[in-house]
């Protein structure tokens, strides 16, 4: 743990700008509903060469906590506590030349885990490893990512690497245990034409995550499911086999189409590549499922900003697409299994579209999102599927004010709802067995469900003109309520120094 401190201390004072960023527009910029309407684009390093108007390097202790009163998704639990240690920074380093780091350590757990044995569950599903026992994870999680963007005439070009080392245990039976490497890479290049820049994104991943688990106790004999989707499992290697690894690799590409001022059109539009493989360590890397999935996103909006207010109006639709296929293993000769074939067992499609509207009045800003969303998975033979899909609507005020030359002020508010218009279910229930009869059911009734949500937050900024760092404290709290009964509560905690 210290040593995380010492780099991350380390790699603040590196960056560490020669001058403080303390004006109200250095901190509108960051912190201003408004911001999000750059997000997309800024996913290219190389237009990160003006993202910012004034440097900053930013020092923080954070804390996120949720619970809910019942897992409205077994696999990810009933909440977690995160408390989390972060440094970021952006430095100009001359007038056409800028870098950026961050740098994070977190040490948490999650709480009542049940069917997945694996980190990062989000982006495994549903090729994981299971049973019905779980319980809570500790989650130890190192992250560190850098780039560098530079302006050359009518270009500009930028790169940035990122890289995540994290490690899921339990300290009781079903010890469970992975180890998560994770590195990306991204180049990118922008040309001016007009008023506006085109830029290119390319960005490639490597994915590694090891995982095994172990009984010590009475339950020595218990068996853990190669999980396949919807309740399946490769019944085959289920049971004693429980040590596996994936494999991922990956690409991405993005253009952008964005205005050189605040003012003009903007188009994003992205598709990315992934596949990862689990493999069976004990019978020589035997890979037993490979998933593919496929995103895409598409970003068309319009925005105007003057003196004293700005607009903004987004469109989007993003695709998100997993398939997931089952390699047959033929007669084994030794430990090794000739793999005969391979079947696309498992489907998920899922539809995100919808709009959204930004206006802002000197220090208000207000922000209405609508939108619909459709998710459909299905399980080749025997047939299973689960569907549901909801319209969406939400509602943002933000207040961000200087309220004298020493202390500023951000306080935003939210409400929404996404309630739920259609749902399907099939499954062979006669031929299932009562605990996965039970965790299907329990997920279903909460994919199927309306949800409420209210959102609210305050950060205090605080730097007297003779001082050189700004000290800022942060409290929000966020509740979800389902048309089930039952309910979810957030709470987030940070307090931290700028320079």
């Amino acid at each position: 743990m210290k040593k995380i401190i010492y780099t991350i201390l380390a790699l603040l004072c590196a960056l560490l700008p020669a001058e403080a960023a303390t004006t109200d527009t250095a901190y509108v910029e960051r912190h201003s509903l408004w911001r999000q309407t750059y997000s997309e684009a800024l996913q290219n390093p190389a237009l990160m060469a003006h993202a910012y108007l004034k440097p900053f390097t930013e020092l923080s202790l954070q804390c996120d906590y949720r619970h809910q009163s019942e897992a409205f998704q077994v696999e990810q639990g009933t909440g977690y506590l995160k408390p989390e240690l972060a440094a970021q920074s952006y430095i100009r380093l001359t007038p056409s030349s800028v870098v950026w780091g961050q740098a994070s350590y977190g040490n948490g757990k999650q709480y009542h885990q049940v069917y997945n044995n694996v980190a990062d569950f989000d982006l495994l599903y549903p090729d994981v490893i299971a049973d019905s026992l779980g319980g809570d994870t500790h989650r130890e999680r190192y992250y560190f990512a850098g780039g560098y963007a530079v302006e050359k005439g009518n270009w500009q070009l930028g790169g940035e690497l990122k890289f995540r080392a994290e490690q899921d245990y339990r300290t009781y039976d079903p010890r469970m245990r992975s180890i998560v490497s994770d590195l990306t890479l991204k180049a990118g290049a922008a040309r001016q034409i007009g008023n506006y820049h085109l830029g290119l994104a390319l960005e490639g991943n490597i994915y590694r995550q090891t995982a095994d688990i172990d009984f010590y106790g009475e339950q020595n004999g218990m068996g853990e499911l190669q999980m396949t989707g919807l309740g399946t499992n490769y019944t085959r290697f289920s049971g004693s086999n429980r040590d596996i690894f994936y494999d991922g690799k990956g690409g991405a590409i993005a253009l952008d189409l964005q205005p050189r001022s605040a003012n003009g059109w903007m188009v994003h539009l992205s598709h990315a590549l992934h596949q990862y493989e689990r493999l069976l360590d004990e019978y020589n890397s035997l890979p037993l499922t490979t998933l593919y999935r496929q995103q895409n996103r598409l970003t068309v909006g319009w925005r105007k900003q003057s003196d004293t207010n700005e607009k903004a109006l987004i469109l989007h639709a993003d695709y998100d697409k997993r398939a997931s296929d089952e390699h047959v293993a033929g007669t084994s000769s030794g430990q090794e299994y000739p793999i005969l074939t391979q079947l696309t067992m498992y489907r998920q499609h899922r539809w995100d579209v919808g709009a959204t509207a930004l206006y802002g009045y000197r220090a208000w800003h207000l922000q209405l999102r609508a939108g619909y969303l459709s998710h459909r998975e299905q399980y080749a033979y025997v047939e299973r599927k689960m569907n549901y899909s909801r319209v969406y609507g939400e509602l943002t005020a933000q207040w961000l004010k200087a309220v004298n030359e020493s202390l500023r002020l951000n306080i935003y508010a939210k409400g929404g709802y996404a309630a739920n218009i259609d749902s399907k279910i099939v499954m062979p229930y006669a031929n299932m067995a009562a605990s996965i009869k039970a965790y299907i059911n329990h997920n279903y009734r909460y994919q199927k469900a309306s949800y409420a949500q209210a959102q609210s937050g305050i950060r205090a900024d605080y730097q007297p003109a003779t001082w050189s760092v700004d000290l800022y404290g942060q409290l929000a709290t966020a509740w979800q309520f389902c048309s089930e009964g039952e309910h979810e509560a957030n709470l987030h905690v940070s307090l931290g120094i700028m320079f």
